[in-house]
């Protein structure tokens, strides 16, 4: 009864923290133009928190059955986009009373030598509560837990002309291990730039008649496979077609961003349930 009691108490203080520290803009834009950004983080609470101020390079990959996650590396090699050695933050470590806010500064210093292109890393913004300390003079055992909690988001440094394209190939049927189907895609990034998008999928049975629609916005800063579920309960023995659209639409994510429109992306694949 300990474990569950712990394990409650624990999510419902990491939800709470999330709740309280805001932090504003999800994607922080910079350029060879203008080489300095700021971050606001703010505190919604009626208590202290300590916030710390870190650089971690991540992006997301998938494996061959298109599940996905993110991928993190402390010490990228100078082959990947990164800009963990060329940021700063400033103040990198602070208090946030109740109700007060904090603007970052962060400024990008890149090498002479980039080419064009966009490059990136993660902000990792850390926040924990200030416990006051209490007396606890008896003969007990007492024990104090810290949390902490990590919010990510991102900062990217843009140089010269910046583009990007995605190819969308390879489609097939794969069936997972509940019986399932999944529809897979292989994404292939063009340009010097990652594609951020809407990907809306439509799939008609063999009457005309649509069984999935379903839209979401998705970031392909490399090649990866992209899958989805089709429910035994709606995908029944026959003929159907898939059809897959890709809407670049970068301006969601990074409102500066003065990348050029590129058209949209079609995959139709046919395929049968058997």
């Amino acid at each position: 009864m300990k474990k569950i009691f712990i394990t409650l108490v624990l999510f419902f203080v990491v939800v709470n923290l999330k709740a309280q520290v805001i932090i504003s803009p999800y994607v922080v834009y910079t350029d060879e133009h203008n080489k300095f950004g700021k971050l606001i983080v703010q505190n919604e609470s009626y208590d202290s928190y300590e916030i710390s101020i870190s650089f971690i390079f991540g992006y997301p990959i998938s494996d061959s059955l298109g599940n996905r996650t993110m991928k993190y590396i402390k010490q990228p090699e100078d082959s990947l986009p990164s800009i963990n050695a060329w940021v700063k933050a400033f103040p990198k470590k602070f208090v946030l009373h109740p109700k007060e806010r904090q603007t970052v500064r962060l400024f990008v210093k890149p090498p002479g030598y980039l080419k064009n292109g966009t490059y990136w890393t993660r902000i990792v913004t850390s926040s924990s509560p200030i416990i006051k300390e209490q007396d606890s003079s008896g003969n007990g055992v007492s024990a104090k837990l810290r949390f902490v909690l990590n919010q990510v988001t991102t900062v990217i440094f843009r140089k010269g002309i910046a583009n990007t394209g995605l190819n969308i190939s390879n489609a097939k049927i794969s069936r997972d291990s509940t019986g399932s189907y999944k529809l897979l895609y292989l994404l292939k990034r063009e340009g010097n730039s990652p594609f951020f998008g809407n990907f809306n999928l439509k799939i008609f049975n063999s009457k005309g008649q649509p069984v999935k629609d379903e839209s979401d916005y998705t970031s392909v800063y490399f090649n990866m496979i992209r899958s989805y579920v089709l429910p035994q309960n709606i995908f029944k023995p026959g003929k159907y077609k898939a059809i897959l659209e890709a809407v670049f639409n970068e301006k969601e994510d990074i409102p500066q961003s003065k990348m050029k429109n590129i058209p949209n992306v079609k995959n139709t694949f046919e395929f049968i349930i058997p």
